[in-house]
This record gives structure tokens, sequence and C-alpha cells, in this order.
């Protein structure tokens, strides 16, 4: 009986070891990722990578694939900027803040993380009031550092046909819970910080380029969108206004006109994969 146990044991040790070979082997030949997220499709000969072509879309089959996606690390920071148009900061139940143009600076600082900077240059309400963060630096909004997250906008099969959008989630770095704070006109009497978050649309999507462009816009109805990313808790802006010891909250909006923006180096925001 002593023999016996011990065959069954060596058995199952077998069994296991087996089970855990094929594990790994699958994994190592092809493993989904939590999609989206910013890297490299890059070439690396036949029969060594997962994927069919430039854009790591199409998996191959096995032993056939010539291209690899590789993450963006962490420790190679890539930088990006980019300028928009004209500018709209709406608040409900105050003056609508317009600024003649957005300038972006950043870096993704892994795949779904970046680092960003938005200075609203020329702001000022309907009656020509100058908008500022500093008073050294008249009708300049200029937000803190930021958190910038990947997440799908849309990501869905309707009549056949795969849909999908990616955003850019811009919210405050921890420890602040503010993007920007400002002061409209010549003194600190009142101090205005805008909170929350607000997502814009990524693009291009799927495709190894230096260009990144995002989009900041609003319904016919007034409201931002998206509000939120698929299947997530609504993700939108607010001001504090505090004025005293008295403060008062309200929603806002962002809306940027044709935002263009450029990559240091060839990246790609990958979407999808079949």
């Amino acid at each position: 009986m002593k023999v016996m146990r011990v065959g069954q044991s060596c058995l199952l040790a077998v069994l296991a070891l087996l089970a855990f070979a094929a594990t790994s082997a699958s994994a190592a030949e092809y493993e989904p990722r939590a999609l989206p997220e910013i890297g490299r499709c890059l070439k690396v000969g036949v029969g060594k990578g997962v994927y069919a072509g430039n854009q790591c879309v199409k998996v191959e089959k096995k032993g056939r694939g010539a291209y690899e996606w590789t993450p963006a690390s962490v420790t190679e920071k890539q930088a990006f900027s980019g300028s928009g148009g004209e500018t709209a900061l709406t608040t409900a139940g105050h003056p609508t803040i317009k600024c003649i143009d957005a300038n972006f600076v950043g870096e993704w600082r892994g795949p779904k993380a970046a680092t960003v900077e938005v200075e609203f240059q020329g702001c000022q309400t309907p009656l020509g009031v100058p908008c500022q963060t500093t008073p050294n630096n008249k009708s300049e909004i200029k937000t803190l550092p930021l958190e910038g997250e990947l997440g799908f906008i849309k990501n869905q099969v309707k009549e056949g046909k795969l849909l999908v959008t990616v955003g850019l989630d811009l919210k405050p770095q921890p420890p602040s819970t503010s993007l920007a704070t400002y002061e409209c006109g010549g003194g600190p009497s009142e101090l205005n910080r805008i909170e929350g978050s607000v997502i814009g649309e990524i693009k291009p999507i799927d495709k190894m380029t230096t260009l990144q462009n995002m989009v900041y816009r609003t319904t016919s109805a007034g409201a931002q969108y998206p509000e939120a990313f698929q299947e997530s808790p609504k993700d939108t802006l607010f001001t504090t206004f505090q004025s005293g010891l008295e403060s008062t909250t309200a929603p806002t909006t962002l809306k940027i006109k044709n935002y263009v923006g450029s990559r240091a180096n060839l990246l790609e925001i990958k979407s999808k994969e079949n």
C-alpha cells in the first residue's frame, strides 16, 4: 500500500508539471493584453513574433508571426506635445471663459499612463476680464501636472462591425485634488479650482505614427462628451469657487478646437487584436 501511495503521488506530480509546462508554453506563444495601451509594433523576423502585420492587430498562426508588440516602458518615457485653437471653459451659472489656444506637453510613462500639463492662453470672460493662474501671467490658465489614463470610450460590435474609440482621461495628480486654479480680474478676491477629470478622444489608433491628436468636445446640449469610459462611473469636471470662507461648486465642461499634436518617436495606441 505504501508503494501504491508513492506511485500515485508521483503520477500527480508529473501531471501537474505537464499542465504547468503547457500553460507556460501557451503564454509564451500568445498572451491576450489588457487593451488599450501604447507601445511599439516592431518587425522581429518570421517565426519570432506573434502578429502578421506592422499594426500588431492580427495574430498570426504559430511559427509564422513576423511582428511583436512591446508596450511602452516606465523607464523609457516618450515625450509628446501639441496645441489647439479656441478653448471654452463653461461652468453652469458663471460666465464662460474663452481662451485663444491651448498648449499641451507631456510624456508617456507606461502602457496606459501619461503625465500631462496644459496651458490655456489669452483667457477672458465675455466682458473682457482676464483670467489667470498667477498675477504674473495675465490671461494664462495653467494646469498642475496631471495624470493621463488610457481607456475605451467605445468598444462594441454593432451590426457585425467592431466600433472602437479610445480616450485619455486627465485627472489631478495625487495628493492634489485640482487640475488648475485661477482668478479673473486684478485681485485674489475669489479663487477658482477646476476639479474632477475630463476625457478626450485620442487618435489615431492601431497605427504606428508620430501623430497624436486629442478631441475635447461637448454635445449640442452642452454636456461633456464622453462623460465616462465604457461601463465606468461618470468622469467629468466641476469648479469650486472660493470667496473668503464661503464656497460653491458647479459642473464644468471643456471644449478645444482643432487640437493637433505629435510624439517624439513612432508609437501606436493598440486597441484591438484578432
